[in-house]
């Protein structure tokens, strides 16, 4: 291809509305880490947003790298995909084979765009609504941008008849729900939709649990719900996480624990139930009750087998593992050694946040080091991500220095003064965000 019409490609490729273009870099660590949580959800052939999935994986592995795969997921998604929900998917195979060097597939993929576009065509300035929608929910799984994903979910609903499309409905109250923190607001939003769209598990235990926040009893209700998900094995890797959180909420963390043995019990080659029953365990060990040393020994073999299960994206895992170790009677070593080999790692800022307010918590209360557990808390701090561990972080310091103030003979307090000082020029406190609802640990 000459070079005025590669160039000619290239702008064509600019103006596409795919992956490609939604501005979707980020850090590799999360890169790796979403994308195994998206191939252990594709499994589940039900799932309506299934193709947008397989979308979603294919541009995570052209980001990391891996093309041949990115073609597979692309294929799929073409595969599970129908009329004009292909527009986004055209548009990323254009992406795909022009980063392969494959031009002329390239703009055989940009000619199917055009047909696509004459055969759905939209007002000026205006895009399809399943282009909004795969947008809207790529914003809110992907990004956690749920203020913008509302957003577009409802401008995708302003072009259909809602009846058509209750799992975009579905999504966009989620959307909204998580935009506002799980205002207590949306109880009746939450119920409506659920009841509009039963199969969405999720919907009811987000319900559930706000019902359960306002003191409403919800018990024989949830223990229904896991019969439910317990009966439909091939749909657990979708509503296994959600209602495992609610079960810790709204029943207990033994009944969570019990719930995910119930589950791995149907699907023994689950590495995601594995990962499931490895959450629920540290639920149990950090709630600092009575913990046998039988259980912390069941974890640290069950997080190891989950880590090999995860190899590339196994970092907030081994967070959790070296927390568990500093729970035993005989591997506080081996947490010291973990958490040594995490803080030589070359990571991310996001990553090292996370490591960092996770370090300075075993600082305070496994080694008692005051000193220590202040400076990784500013550490934490002073990275400019927004999210709860910076939130927590910068709380801790705040906490510090009121308890300087109360107890002058408070360890290292002229260090303490002087990170605080430091933190109070260079950050603002921030509300605490919703933590993320996609897959991690802990």
């Amino acid at each position: 291809m000459t070079v005025p019409k590669l160039s000619r490609l290239s702008a064509h490729l600019e103006e596409l509305q795919c992956h490609f273009t939604w501005e979707l870099e980020r850090d590799r660590e999360l890169l790796f880490s979403f994308r195994d949580h998206l191939k252990d959800l594709v499994q589940d052939e039900n799932n309506p947003w299934r193709g947008h999935i397989y979308n979603l994986l294919g541009f995570l592995q052209t980001r990391l790298g891996c093309l041949d795969e990115a073609l597979s997921c692309f294929s799929s998604a073409s595969e599970a995909l129908r009329g004009p929900e292909l527009l986004v998917n055209y548009s990323d195979l254009a992406w795909l084979h022009h980063e392969r060097g494959e031009h002329d597939q390239s703009q055989e993929y940009l000619q199917r765009v055009e047909e696509l576009s004459i055969e759905y065509p939209t007002e000026r300035d205006q895009l399809l609504p399943e282009v909004y929608a795969e947008n809207a929910w790529t914003k809110m799984e992907f990004c956690r941008n749920n203020g913008l994903a509302a957003r577009l979910f409802q401008k995708a609903l302003e072009e259909v008849e809602e009846e058509e499309r209750v799992e975009w409905c579905s999504a966009h109250v989620l959307a909204s729900f998580y935009a506002q923190n799980k205002n207590s607001n949306f109880l009746e939003q939450l119920r409506h939709a659920s009841e509009r769209d039963p199969e969405n598990l999720l919907l009811r235990a987000e319900y559930l649990e706000l019902c359960a926040r306002t003191d409403q009893e919800v018990g024989p209700e949830v223990e229904a719900l896991a019969v439910k998900v317990l009966q439909r094995p091939d749909r657990m890797h979708r509503h296994m996480k959600p209602l495992l959180q609610l079960y810790r909420r709204a029943v207990s963390v033994q009944a969570a624990v019990d719930l995910a043995t119930k589950a791995l019990d149907k699907r023994p080659d689950s590495r995601f139930l594995k990962a499931c029953l490895a959450m629920c365990y540290t639920w149990r060990i950090h709630q600092r009750a009575a913990v046998s040393q039988e259980l912390i020994k069941s974890t640290v073999a069950l997080l190891c087998d989950v880590i090999s299960l995860y190899p590339e994206s196994c970092f907030k895992m081994k967070i959790d593992l070296a927390n568990v170790y500093a729970q035993s009677n005989h591997s506080l070593t081996d947490a010291k050694l973990l958490y040594s080999e995490l803080l030589r790692r070359d990571l991310e800022p996001t990553s090292k946040q996370i490591l960092y307010n996770s370090y300075a918590k075993f600082q305070h209360f496994e080694m008692n080091d005051s000193y220590m557990s202040t400076l990784y808390h500013m550490r934490a701090a002073e990275i400019p991500v927004k999210s709860y561990c910076r939130s927590n972080s910068i709380e801790a310091l705040q906490k510090i220095k009121a308890r300087r103030l109360c107890d002058p003979g408070l360890r290292a307090q002229h260090v303490i003064v002087k990170l605080y000082s430091k933190a109070q020029l260079t950050l603002c406190p921030i509300k605490p965000c919703c933590k993320s609802n996609n897959f991690v640990i802990s």
